[in-house]
């Protein structure tokens, strides 16, 4: 469905991604796992047409995408919840949700994809008139995702999805995630915690420095030797 060749990005003089290539099967959970710095955040932004590509490509169900504008790239199918989730907090949650709609005029599919999103995340019934930013920080990350689903994404980037959170909380946003894979939906998470990215994903790529140092099946990754150096020194486990 996707896949990065030799990609690189730059701000300025700094080389936040140099030369990442990787792929995503349709239907796939891949997740890139690294300590912060590592250019995980660059490698979605680039994906999603947030920030531009300095060199390499990105293909995406055969089209090449890189250069493409944000919002084109919605509509061809990829959604991205960022890091910080960026929602806005002096509307109520259900304009929250609704802005990730703001491309489709199919208003009884919309309604229907709304309460698709309600019955995933049944806090978000609750709080629906409530201002977005009296949101607790869980809350507030499945709004992200719930606002990302009302463009109907193929393809779904997430960023840190657990940064923040009490693990309650990770296991549902986490819970939802499957959830979603299991309706068809691919899914590229980003984490700077391996144990749940790993415990998620198919397959896992490890980046350090702004390089793929290690990749392969997340089952069995983890095991391999090596993989806790190759991770930043990092254990693979949560803070």
């Amino acid at each position: 469905m996707l896949a990065t060749e030799e990609l690189s990005v730059t701000y300025g003089n700094i080389l936040a991604l140099g030369g990442v290539s990787l792929r995503i099967e349709e239907r796939e959970i891949v997740s890139v796992i690294g300590p912060n710095g590592a250019g995980k955040s660059s490698l979605l932004n680039a994906i999603a047409g947030v920030v531009p590509v300095a060199s390499g490509s990105i293909e995406f169900e055969g089209q090449t995408i890189a250069g493409t504008a944000p919002e084109e790239l919605v509509r061809l199918g990829i959604s991205l919840v960022p890091e910080g989730r960026h929602i806005f907090g002096g509307l109520t949650v259900a304009e929250n949700i609704r802005i990730g709609a703001v491309a489709r005029r199919d208003r009884n599919a919309i309604d229907g994809d709304v309460e698709r999103v309600l019955a995933m995340f049944p806090v978000l019934r609750e709080r629906l008139r409530q201002p977005a930013g009296k949101l607790s920080g869980g809350e507030q990350q499945m709004l992200a995702i719930g606002r990302a689903l009302l463009a109907r994404p193929r393809l779904l980037l997430i960023d840190e999805p657990s940064l923040g959170l009490a693990p309650l909380v990770v296991s549902e946003v986490y819970r939802a995630i499957a959830d979603l894979r299991a309706e068809g939906v691919t899914i590229l998470i980003v984490e700077q915690s391996a144990t749940r990215a790993l415990e998620a994903a198919d397959r896992t790529y490890v980046l350090a420095s702004g390089s793929i140092v290690m990749a392969g099946d997340a089952a069995e990754l983890r095991a391999e030797e090596g993989f806790e150096d190759a991770y930043f020194g990092y254990k693979a486990r949560d803070p």
